[in-house]
């Protein structure tokens, strides 16, 4: 499918490489439109400034690649363990954005992913656990099921997110915002009683 090693600044639309392996591709400011990725595995690759538009990754795997300042519009990330990714020993904001697409099922246990974005996705029994997401635009974001543990939300936007369970003392939420009335999810944790 992918004859090159590496690809500079090209549009890719309809493609369709499903349950294939990737080897030592890269790709630098690429668009993908349409594109069906369900089940492939990226090994050692590099995507770099590109950007996935209404594309099927369902399944996707990022063994060792190397991801940064990715951005995901309306595309399907079903399952999808972006721990196996190669993510950079420096801290680098916004490596990742995603809008209006399903990431459930996904893990990003323990990675330091400052200043991402997950706009108005749907996140159901995704495992945030020990991952840094400070300053994150998680807004208008459906986090049903996920987990937040030891999770640095410090200054994330959840304005407009719904059925987060958050517990304030176990994650760090300095700053973060919320809306009414999903903030009171943040209450459910404490051991208190609310009366009407």
């Amino acid at each position: 499918m992918f004859a090159e090693s590496e690809y500079y600044d090209e549009t890719f639309d309809g493609i369709r490489c499903e349950e294939e392996e990737l080897d030592s591709v890269r790709f630098y400011d690429c668009t993908f439109r349409n594109c069906t990725f369900a089940g492939t595995t990226f090994r050692e690759c590099k995507l770099s400034g590109c950007a996935f538009v209404e594309c099927d990754l369902n399944g996707i795997r990022v063994t060792d690649s190397h991801v940064s300042q990715v951005r995901f519009e309306r595309c399907r990330l079903v399952g999808v363990n972006w721990t196996e990714a190669d993510w950079p020993r420096l801290r680098v904001a916004g490596l990742l954005a995603f809008d209006e697409c399903v990431l459930n099922h996904s893990t990003f246990i323990g990675l330091d992913l400052p200043e991402c974005a997950m706009r108005n996705c749907t996140a159901k029994d995704v495992d945030f656990r020990e991952a840094n997401w400070s300053n994150a635009d998680m807004s208008g974001t459906d986090f049903s099921e996920s987990l937040f543990g030891e999770t640095n939300l410090t200054g994330a936007d959840f304005s407009r997110a719904a059925n987060y369970r958050i517990d304030p003392g176990g994650n760090r939420i300095a700053k973060a915002r919320f809306a009414l009335p999903e903030a009171l999810s943040l209450l459910y944790c404490m051991d208190i009683r609310i009366d009407d």
